[in-house]
């Protein structure tokens, strides 16, 4: 997958806009109002993008992220494995109510030394501790500036 840096208009210019920039990526989008501020964000609803997820994207752009949709509701539970980005995770009920949130941080690279398990094993997982079918990134310190608190709440129109 393509890091956003990579999607740049044909004058070698970043791209203006910041919708314009997550279309290119391909993914389908769909608009949230997260606290009092719309977002643009990719939507993971397979396995496949469920399990990319943002990983090897170099940023988030502001007002960006992306909206993952679980096959369905229960303890949800990601890592940064691949993340170049630090990020906000906000986890979601079916009713709407955000259920858990999480500043996460990139983990260390693999050594060489390791396995693939042996590296999976040690990092950070981030859970949502109570049932969510949704789980959004954000960019990092996005959940402190917009003040969100579990029990708020967040359609989600899926």
């Amino acid at each position: 997958m393509k890091s956003f840096n990579e999607y740049r208009g044909t004058n070698g210019y970043p791209l203006q806009n910041n919708v314009e920039l997550i279309e290119n990526v391909g993914y389908e989008t769909d608009q949230v109002e997260i606290g009092s501020t719309m977002y643009t964000l990719e939507v993971a609803d397979n396995y496949n993008l469920i399990s990319n997820g943002l990983s090897g994207r170099q940023i988030i752009p502001q007002k960006t992220g992306m909206l993952f949709v679980m096959p369905k509701q229960g303890i949800q539970e990601f890592w940064m494995k691949g993340c170049n980005v630090n990020m906000d995770i906000i986890f979601i009920n079916e009713d709407n109510e955000i259920v858990n949130l999480h500043r996460m941080v990139i983990e260390r690279d693999k050594m060489l030394s390791e396995t693939d398990m042996q590296y999976e094993k040690t990092l950070k997982k981030y859970s949502s501790e109570m049932p969510a079918r949704y789980a959004i990134e954000i960019p990092s310190g996005d959940i402190t500036r917009l003040g969100l608190r579990v029990g708020d709440m967040i359609n989600i129109e899926r």
